[in-house]
């Protein structure tokens, strides 16, 4: 009885060492398997990007009047933009009448705007990412849609997104969402001031899309109202956080998913005023630490839907998401040339996509 008892009390401990033994390996390995992860990534970048040598500047497009639509959209009469607010409502308006005065095409369901609502609802993906589960509801949003015809009838188009959304007023603390986004709403400005004047082979929708900040919700309404079908659409481009960045940095976010996109990019390393990087687009077991950025905006939702996209923006600042991003802190002579290099990724995609209408 005694053995019998002992080897019972076995079967027991043998578990419980081997569980013990496993969490002590995992909390000495993790960490490591991590930081050769991410050093690998690192190094895989370096390897990839080119020795620097700054082009020399463009200017195709008007760095004065980026910043002051920029300016425009992070004033404190904005209150921070969030949707449904008077300072969201009246951002939207004053978009929809540049896109009118730029000669876009009104492709929303209300003229120029894309009107939807969203209930508060349970999100799993955000869950099982350690995000906030509950997706707020939305009141009162929309989006603002414009459309450029191209030269080529038979083109599906390319559709450049930017979120013109922010995080509104806590308290009396107005959070003004200059670098995020308003850099990226002002930049799409530009750009289709631009290419109004020089059309490319294929139509372009222009996006001002709203609801971002609270789960991508105006991507979303876009393909769950069904006024995009994912099959109609060439390519995305989105635009989030364009205007600063300590090192000088721009990011290309992308290649990973579409590795046709490499040498585009590469080709464009050797043609820009910024340093252009490919990265932040590998999963965790891949790139470790490295943050990957595949669902962080609202490129995402054209990801989930198979629509092949580039994102282009700056590194997190100490700034982001708080009072004090501000016009006042933009880079203009880097923020200019992030704008040039996105426009000509957008002209050399022009010439070597071809995704005709079937």
């Amino acid at each position: 009885m005694a053995v019998k008892t002992l080897l019972n009390k076995k079967r027991l401990w043998l578990p419980a060492i081997f569980i013990l033994f496993g969490w002590a390996l995992y909390q000495w390995a993790w960490p490591f398997w991590l930081n050769q992860l991410t050093e690998r990534e690192a190094e895989r970048i370096r390897v990839i990007t080119p020795t620097f040598v700054a082009e020399p500047t463009l200017n195709r497009l008007d760095p004065d009047r980026l910043l002051a639509d920029l300016s425009w959209l992070a004033a404190a009469e904005r209150q921070g933009r969030a949707p449904g607010t008077p300072g969201g409502i009246a951002a939207r308006l004053w978009i929809a009448e540049q896109f009118a005065e730029i000669g876009l095409t009104a492709a929303g369901t209300d003229g120029y705007l894309h009107p939807y609502s969203v209930a508060e609802h349970f999100s799993w993906r955000r869950w099982l990412r350690g995000a906030s589960s509950t997706i707020p509801g939305v009141d009162n949003a929309a989006n603002v849609i414009g459309l450029l015809p191209g030269t080529e009838a038979n083109l599906k188009p390319l559709v450049i997104t930017a979120h013109y959304d922010h995080l509104g007023m806590h308290g009396d603390d107005i959070y003004f969402g200059a670098d995020d986004n308003a850099s990226g709403v002002a930049a799409m400005l530009e750009l289709a001031r631009y290419l109004t004047a020089h059309p490319l082979r294929h139509p372009v929708l222009f996006i001002a899309l709203d609801s971002e900040e609270k789960g991508l919700q105006g991507a979303v309404a876009l393909f769950r109202t069904g006024l995009l079908q994912p099959a109609d659409l060439a390519f995305n481009i989105n635009i989030d956080m364009l205007s600063r960045d300590t090192h000088q940095l721009l990011y290309a976010v992308g290649t990973y998913h579409h590795p046709w996109l490499l040498p585009l990019i590469e080709q464009l390393q050797t043609r820009s005023a910024v340093k252009l990087l490919p990265a932040h687009d590998r999963p965790w077991y891949l790139a470790g630490n490295t943050a990957d950025w595949t669902l962080s905006s609202d490129h995402g939702v054209f990801h989930q839907q198979q629509v092949p996209f580039m994102y282009f923006g700056v590194a997190d600042h100490p700034d982001y998401h708080s009072p004090r991003d501000t016009a006042d802190k933009v880079d203009l002579a880097f923020y200019h040339q992030v704008v040039e290099t996105v426009l000509h990724f957008l002209l050399i995609l022009d010439q070597q996509l071809t995704v005709q209408i079937e």
